[in-house]
């Protein structure tokens, strides 16, 4: 029987705990592995799970009809085992193990971002959603925009996208025979014919509100960096940008007054230091090393050039951009670096003409 029948089985299976799944894989081998299992063994690695659901064989014949519905309806099932499952994605330790897609956007590409925020959004977030778009546009290499076509914010981000010609990824949080909101059912079809819509979740899966903060990892996980454009002290837009945060991904978010229950969440992601102020969408692209097309050679050149650099030194180059001139010892702690090896990689960039070292030890960008 097809691998894929049983890596889709084994992920119904153990929804909200992608990382046992995982771990199942690794231990047994392969997905039909632990299917194939014997009962005292499953059950002494999954204490609070009924070994019937692996061992009745009714979720596996489940998985066979889910397939064909998938190949009739034309949806594109990827397994973390294929070439065009997400690269970005399958990095994360609870990345789902089978993804199904509609639509014509290849899933891996050079720049994905993530835009999020609330349902209830005030004009302000819908500005500065077309704000990031508009510039985004403008860039030499196209980012994709990342979101999950719910109320407010991502309704926006995908309008805004599209929009501006860029393309654009849902993921929902039910299967891909629903449309939801039902309001979304024009904008649905849209960008299917830019981009793509995802889920994990077979035919059939209402909106459960669990399913929203399981996808909200999979909107992080697909993409390089995360913007939160407005939340409120609880959201779902919030659990984005924390996995994105555990991910080790790059999060934005723009602030708001103190007082304004609307960006009360934003505010503390920058508290948290869990994400950085974002104060327009040019410093979003720079600090990502996004820059503009200025038609200037030594502009490509400084562009491929840092793009070449190592992580460390990348990084080093990063906080000087957003922050001035620093000393060691506060780009040590900025970038979360030994000071040791710091001052050595310093060092090195100063030799090879990529900082300024001036007075009182500090460095500067060049």
């Amino acid at each position: 029987m097809n691998e894929t029948i049983y890596l889709a089985a084994l992920n119904k299976i153990m929804t909200g705990n992608w990382k046992m799944a995982h771990e199942l894989i690794f231990y047994f081998g392969s997905a039909s592995a632990v299917f194939n299992a014997r009962q005292k063994e499953l059950s002494r690695l999954l204490p609070e799970i009924d070994p019937a659901a692996f061992l009745s064989g009714e979720v596996i014949e489940d998985a066979a009809k889910e397939l064909e519905y998938c190949q009739r309806e034309g949806l594109e099932v990827l397994t973390i085992d294929d070439d065009a499952y997400p690269s970005r994605l399958a990095e994360t330790a609870d990345a789902p193990l089978v993804i199904f897609k509609r639509g014509c956007r290849k899933l891996n590409g050079a720049r994905f971002l993530a835009i999020v925020g609330t349902r209830h959004c005030t004009p302000y977030a819908r500005k500065n959603c077309d704000m990031i778009a508009e510039y985004m546009s403008s860039l030499k290499v196209k980012p994709v925009i990342v979101s999950g076509m719910a109320y407010g914010v991502d309704t926006m981000a995908h309008q805004a996208a599209l929009r501006y010609g860029l393309d654009t990824i849902a993921v929902t949080a039910t299967g891909l025979d629903t449309v939801y909101p039902s309001s979304n059912r024009n904008l649905a079809p849209r960008i299917e014919e830019r981009g793509a819509i995802v889920t994990e979740y077979w035919s059939g899966t209402p909106a459960y509100p669990f399913n929203f903060l399981s996808r909200n990892r999979i909107i992080a996980g697909l993409s390089d960096a995360t913007v939160v454009v407005e939340s409120r002290i609880h959201g779902g837009s919030l659990v984005t940008a924390k996995a994105a945060f555990n991910y080790d991904r790059e999060v934005f978010t723009f602030p708001g007054k103190l007082e304004d229950e609307c960006y009360a969440g934003c505010n503390m992601l920058i508290a948290e230091n869990m994400a950085q102020l974002a104060r327009s969408a040019q410093h979003i692209a720079d600090g990502l090393g996004w820059y503009l097309p200025t038609g200037a050679e030594e502009k490509r050149s400084r562009q491929a050039r840092f793009e070449s650099l190592p992580f460390e030194k990348r990084e080093i180059l990063r906080a000087l951009r957003q922050c001035g001139e620093m000393d060691a010892a506060r780009i040590a702690a900025y970038c979360s670096f030994d000071i040791t090896q710091t001052s050595f990689l310093l060092l090195e960039m100063e030799i090879e003409g990529l900082v300024k070292h001036i007075s009182t030890n500090k460095y500067v960008y060049l």
